[in-house]
């Protein structure tokens, strides 16, 4: 049994086909949890109908929204799926089976221009195993989870992931199995932008909100 956990700011585009892919899935056994942070779009009102439980608050903190999410989850393993990530093969079924304490999955772009391929080939196959990275998707257990940091603006998955491993003295599981993610940031930013704020980010981390790409 899961819960699909996905914070959900101003996604009308997208969250439709993402959760369309969880229908999709060969695994029925689970609940879809939508929260959505700070809408000023059609996102609540295309969710609403076809989440199982929907949570609408006006601030924006994907942190806190992922928190409040695991609250009213009622099953003990738990994903965190971002809005414009789609679940193919059988990502649900394989993580029902599978024992971890903490994880992510493999991933793909939704375009199939080769510098998005390169990218995310690279990304699953070297970086993410490597610096342990994860793909838009991200699981763990109750038992196991430790509260998103809400004081973070962005990186709050990563931070959580780190922190996992360092207090459980986890293995950090990277399926074989493939999730669809958007390649919407690199084709408005560019990879040379976007790869060169998060150094900046690491070497110097800022308050400001994590831009949002819509």
């Amino acid at each position: 049994m899961i819960s699909i956990i996905i914070p959900a700011c101003n996604e009308e585009n997208y969250i439709e086909k993402t959760l369309d892919s969880i229908f999709k899935q060969n695994f029925r056994k689970y609940e879809i949890i939508v929260v959505c942070n700070g809408c000023t779009d059609s996102t609540f009102e295309k969710v609403k109908l076809k989440a199982d439980k929907v949570l609408n608050f006006s601030w924006r903190n994907i942190a806190k929204a992922r928190n409040e999410g695991v609250k009213i989850a009622k099953y003990d393993k738990l994903v965190f799926l971002d809005a414009d990530t789609r679940l193919i093969g059988d990502v649900l079924k394989t993580i029902s089976k599978t024992d971890f304490i903490i994880g992510t999955c493999k991933f793909k772009p939704d375009s199939n221009k080769l510098k998005h391929r390169v990218y995310y080939f690279t990304k699953s196959h070297i970086f993410s195993p490597i610096f342990k990275i994860t793909n838009g998707i991200l699981f763990t257990t109750k038992a196991d989870f430790i509260l998103f940091d809400e004081n973070l603006k962005k990186g709050e998955e990563g931070d959580l992931l780190r922190k996992t491993l360092k207090l459980k003295k986890a293995k950090f599981i990277l399926l074989d199995q493939y999730v669809e993610s958007s390649t919407r940031r690199y084709d408005q930013l560019g990879y040379l932008n976007v790869i060169l704020y998060w150094i900046k980010e690491k070497l110097k981390p800022s308050s400001e909100d994590y831009s949002l790409i819509r």
